[in-house]
């Protein structure tokens, strides 16, 4: 029983930590630099490649990794009648916050657009003051691009009952899985003009199965064999990656989503040779405020940099890291601040429960 603890204990740090880490490689993701090569200068090519690297290269495996946590997460010990507590727990944690930041970002992009602010945003059109356009704004993402995975994540959870017919049943649960990997070959996903990503339904599917039937695996610390074999095909993943040319993209479904999940796996049993040895931090705790701030707050960041500093190919990588650092630190520090004088708001906007006093 005492082992079981500890290994679920472990498995939540792990994902507390892991959350953390893949937040960052979002951040990267969204601070692509240098996609083209300006000349044929030492400096524009080791550019391309740093921004290559930190951008594409060990990053693009992020976002379904989340969705395979998610679905870990909700489905582990699952059953229906679970349900209405299970989603009452996503209202606190997914779907207030994503109301909020979603309307905090619209109205950053609104005054952004009619003031002084648009020099720090992206906002280089008045936003149109129509209802579509605040209804878009405040439930589908129009002005926070992230949150599409947010988004999804919601539909998904609410509905789970559905996803359990699939889940419960574990060979059922991975043919489905396999055809509709094979599905998307031939272009059957989840519409993409609701859905921004649409094989990610497979991803949460992956993560279900894990909770629902694996659950008691993930928790446990995996072999040196294992971890090494982990270590070789991630360093694999990133050293072809890197290696081919950058047109050289996945470029179906199917090869994605196999090559993203060995990724993730790889990535989670890499994390056992060290996870005990990193002490809890606070700012593990705030990898939801990092996603649902990096985007913004860092492109306010590089225009204050780009006016404060000359437009030079040498400062590109400089501008980048400066960029990267001040994001999280603002970020963390905005926590920190929030969480000690307004703890109910920051209770809101980082989707904690609320508890009643």
């Amino acid at each position: 029983m005492n082992n079981k603890i500890q290994n679920e204990t472990l498995f939540w740090k792990k994902k507390e930590f892991i959350s953390f880490v893949l937040s960052i490689l979002v951040l990267f993701i969204h601070s692509y630099f240098a996609p083209n090569i300006v000349n044929e200068s030492f400096v524009s090519l080791f550019n391309h490649k740093f921004s290559f690297f930190f951008s594409r290269s060990i990053t693009q495996y992020a976002v379904p990794m989340f969705f395979m946590l998610s679905g870990a997460s909700f489905f582990k010990g699952y059953n229906n009648k679970k349900y209405p507590k299970k989603i009452k727990s996503r209202i606190y944690t997914l779907v207030i916050p994503y109301l909020l930041w979603n309307t905090v970002w619209m109205l950053w992009e609104i005054f952004g657009s009619y003031s002084f602010i648009s020099k720090f945003s992206e906002a280089n059109t008045p936003y149109p003051l129509t209802l579509e356009s605040i209804l878009k704004g405040i439930f589908f993402y129009k002005c926070n691009a992230p949150f599409w995975f947010v988004f999804d994540i919601i539909i998904f959870s609410f509905a789970a009952p559905l996803l359990f017919l699939i889940v419960k049943n574990k060979y059922v649960a991975i043919t489905s899985v396999a055809c509709l990997s094979i599905l998307s070959l031939f272009g059957i996903h989840l519409p993409i003009n609701l859905f921004y990503y649409p094989t990610s339904i497979v991803f949460y599917l992956i993560g279900a199965i894990i909770g629902y039937h694996f659950f008691c695996y993930a928790t446990q610390k995996s072999s040196k064999p294992t971890q090494l074999i982990s270590l070789v095909l991630f360093s694999s993943y990133i050293f072809a990656k890197n290696i081919f040319p950058q047109k050289l993209h996945i470029s179906n479904y199917l090869i994605e989503i196999i090559v993203y999940t060995i990724a993730a796996f790889s990535l989670w049993n890499i994390l056992d040779i060290f996870i005990e040895r990193i002490k809890p931090r606070a700012i593990f705790h705030r990898s939801f405020a990092i996603y649902a701030m990096h985007l913004n707050v860092s492109i306010a960041l590089l225009k204050i940099l780009s006016f404060c500093l000359p437009n030079h190919e040498w400062l590109e990588i400089p501008k980048f890291i400066i960029m990267a650092v001040l994001t999280i630190v603002i970020i963390n520090s905005a926590c920190a601040l929030s969480g000690k004088f307004f703890p109910r708001v920051y209770a809101l906007f980082s989707g904690n429960r609320l508890k009643k006093k």
